[in-house]
């Protein structure tokens, strides 16, 4: 209409001002998830770190330990060298002077009592004869100090080598419980699957019939009502009743044959007059693998 101005202006800046609102929502709720994924994926591979830490630290220790072992058998086998060559280094020694020993009785072959010279080189020959017997004496006792040297030696890495194999026997025995515990677990873990696993046997009660097999036990049918949608039961055994008094349809019933046997679930899936059908979950007989 004419006459009538509007100011453009002032509509222009609302306009602006509520543009960026909704870039802003939707950027808030992203940022979040990129945040827990990022977060998430942190967690996961320090996880995965860890564990494989564990395992190839284990891997490393029985690696080191093995190689100790083989670095002491091959000084082992070192040392019973050294010590048979040690050995038989004196035995070669000794034999050698073993030629002075021979030549004492030449002295009394020249025993004349014509002058005192002859006396006296009866007398020096014995002594030079001692000299040279008790010279390999220093050698004997270097070749028993090396002997002895050498058993020291042998006993350490004998010792060593002990402490080592103990720590082996303390790691197999720490496996081998391990290894019971989890077999004791598996054992518990398929007795609990062999409760849970089940078989439904449908059955179908008849008021004033005899009692029905069903299972392990046997079903009598004392009283329904299709109204309310209730019914009373006997479940028989042998020749005991355990009665089920006002039970309603679809409604689990659980009861147990005796101490040591798993539960057993009966369930009537429909209530007509003087009948009910339902069925009986018995455990299942299938072997566990």
């Amino acid at each position: 209409m004419p006459g009538i101005d509007f100011d453009r202006q002032v509509f222009v800046p609302a306009a602006a001002d509520q543009a960026p609102r909704p870039l802003s929502r939707i950027l808030i709720p992203l940022v979040l998830v990129v945040v827990i994924g990022l977060i998430g994926l942190i967690g996961y591979k320090l996880y995965l770190g860890f564990s494989g830490g564990v395992a190839s630290a284990n891997s490393q220790g029985i690696e080191q330990m093995q190689q100790q072992l083989t670095d002491m058998e091959t000084r082992l086998d070192q040392l019973e060298k050294h010590r048979k060559a040690a050995v038989s280094q004196p035995v070669a020694s000794a034999k050698i002077p073993a030629s002075p020993i021979a030549e004492p009785p030449a002295p009394k072959r020249t025993a004349y009592k014509v002058s005192a010279a002859s006396v006296l080189q009866a007398q020096r020959t014995p002594v030079s004869a001692a000299i040279s017997v008790a010279a390999p004496a220093p050698q004997a006792s270097g070749a028993s100090s090396a002997t002895n040297a050498v058993n020291e030696a042998v006993v350490a890495n004998h010792e060593a080598w002990q402490a080592t194999t103990d720590r082996l026997a303390d790691v197999v025995g720490v496996v081998g419980s391990q290894q019971s515990e989890l077999s004791r677990t598996r054992d518990d873990v398929n007795k609990l699957l062999a409760q849970t696993r089940r078989t439904a046997m449908q059955f179908e009660l008849r008021r004033g019939a005899s009692r029905e097999p069903v299972g392990p036990v046997s079903l009598l049918l004392r009283s329904s009502d299709p109204k309310n949608q209730r019914y009373t039961v006997c479940v028989y055994l042998a020749d005991q009743c355990i009665e089920l008094k006002n039970r309603a349809v679809d409604e689990v019933v659980v009861f147990v044959v005796s101490d040591n046997s798993a539960p057993l679930e009966l369930v009537a899936t429909k209530v007509l007059r003087d009948q009910i059908v339902g069925y009986l979950e018995v455990p299942s007989s299938k072997p566990t693998p």
